[in-house]
């Protein structure tokens, strides 16, 4: 992987290589998305599955979980639509760990952790409904809709606190 900071002549050097990885890494990723909009479930998980090799390499880090995550969500989203709803579940499972991870470990990013997880919980959601299990389904939705409102009101008490503590600040460098 390409350290941070400034570009020096060995990471230059590197970046082609670098560079040739994420495009193959994305073209993987929309030949999978293709043949899944196609209906071609077994193709597009294998072009999903050939990107995790080139995964294997990568830091562990918001950017490269997000990655990680849409390939666990997407091949389950294969598995779902071909009505192999305990092998979608197992590809779910390893997305919403993914998320889980972010949550519970030191230097996770919280914000990602989240969104993984609801991410991948309206997927497993969806994938519940379409094997007629819609109470299950409707009660993960609920879940996520109400993890949203939580978050959404936390977010606006933090915000009118920093406001507060700005008008603090700036009528004591007026007072000065």
């Amino acid at each position: 992987p390409t350290p941070p900071g400034l570009p020096t002549p060995a990471v230059l050097k590197l970046l082609p290589v670098r560079v040739s990885h994420l495009c193959l890494r994305s073209a993987y990723l929309q030949r999978g998305n293709a043949l899944a909009a196609m209906g071609k479930e077994e193709e597009a998980r294998e072009s999903y599955e050939k990107v995790f090799p080139l995964l294997e390499d990568e830091p562990r880090c918001a950017r490269v979980d997000w990655e990680r995550h849409s390939l666990y969500v997407n091949i389950g989203n294969t598995y779902s639509r071909s009505g192999d709803f305990d092998a979608a579940l197992a590809q779910y499972d390893k997305a919403e760990k993914l998320g889980q991870d972010h949550l519970n470990e030191e230097g996770g990013s919280e914000k990602d952790g989240k969104g993984m997880v609801a991410c991948v919980k309206r997927a497993r959601a969806f994938a519940l409904k379409r094997a007629g299990k819609d109470g299950e389904a409707k009660k993960i939705l609920k879940e996520v809709v109400e993890q949203q409102i939580k978050d959404n009101i936390e977010a606006a008490a933090a915000k009118k606190k920093e406001a507060e503590g700005a008008k603090k600040d700036e009528a004591a460098s007026e007072a000065k």
